[in-house]
């Protein structure tokens, strides 16, 4: 997945209807201000690449870059950073200096061992034993995190590669992701599989074709939030289920969720609220 849909993803993720229209058009009139002489429609334009996913074509790169720079700047604001890596492979990565700098440490105490016998062989008996049993401690453990080490280079590649394919819109299996951010990469197989480009057998692209229509409908559901289900979903207390995103979970309780349904949200059939705890909860957070 190129950068500049992730980042069209990542508006469309983050921010309704409403939100996207005070962006672009606080966008336009910031742009008035610091070169009036500057006449692209920057507010249309800006909701048309929200909408379509996609730039249009005969996009200036100057106005390209520019919007590019607005969608990051809205981004960072709300605390998303479209830069960043995934929280496993950020972990892992500091995790791998750590263990380097144990073992550069570890290092010096080796060499500052054998240094006490100034390059001498060690003739006193009695605490020769000692000395070559630290010696071997020391050493053991040096080559205990060299091995760790190893291990867990591989495992930041591992996880580098699924960020990877995760850009690129794929899954562990190699199939398409079935997310709504992940809606123009399966617009882009589908349109392969007309040119007879894609690789995907005809079984998977009418699955995908499918798919497609629940998750531009459940984009729609997103899109069209009243202020009341958006403030309800600023409340920190909804998880919402990546696979289907109108469906969010409630923080606390055990498989409880309430669905975003023409706007608003209703209680999930599915996983509807069983005891008077979670029908309180529930009740509480609906208003």
């Amino acid at each position: 997945m190129k950068f500049e849909e992730k980042l069209i993803n990542l508006m469309n993720e983050n921010f309704n209807n409403q939100a996207q229209n005070v962006i672009a058009k606080d966008f336009a009139d910031y742009v008035w201000e610091i070169n009036p002489f500057d006449q692209t429609d920057y507010e249309s334009l800006i909701k048309e690449v929200l909408e379509s996913g996609v730039f249009p074509e005969g996009t200036d790169v100057m106005e390209k870059e520019a919007i590019q720079n607005c969608f990051i700047n809205a981004l960072q604001k709300k605390g998303v950073d479209p830069f960043e890596e995934s929280y496993r492979t950020r972990m892992a990565k500091q995790k791998l200096e750590r263990l380097k700098n144990e073992l550069h440490q570890q290092t010096n105490k080796v060499f500052e061992h054998w240094e006490q016998t100034n390059g001498q062989p060690m003739n006193d008996k009695r605490n020769a034993r000692s000395f070559f049993n630290k010696a071997e401690r020391l050493e053991s453990k040096a080559i205990d995190l060299n091995k760790q080490i190893k291990e867990q280079e591989e495992r930041v590649g591992r996880l580098e590669w699924a960020d990877e394919r995760k850009r690129l819109g794929l899954n562990k299996q190699g199939g398409l992701m079935l997310t709504i951010d992940n809606i123009p990469r399966i617009e882009e197989e589908l349109e392969r599989a007309e040119r007879g480009e894609s690789h995907f057998a005809p079984a998977t692209l009418r699955k995908y074709r499918k798919e497609l229509a629940r998750l531009k409908a459940e984009k729609e559901q997103l899109n069209n939030a009243s202020s009341k289900a958006q403030e309800i979903i600023n409340s920190g207390k909804l998880n919402q289920w990546k696979k289907y995103p109108t469906v969010y979970f409630i923080k606390g309780l055990r498989k409880v969720a309430i669905e975003l349904k023409n706007g608003a949200f209703e209680v999930s059939s599915k996983y509807a609220p069983q005891t008077d705890e979670e029908k309180a909860i529930v009740k509480e957070i609906l208003g």
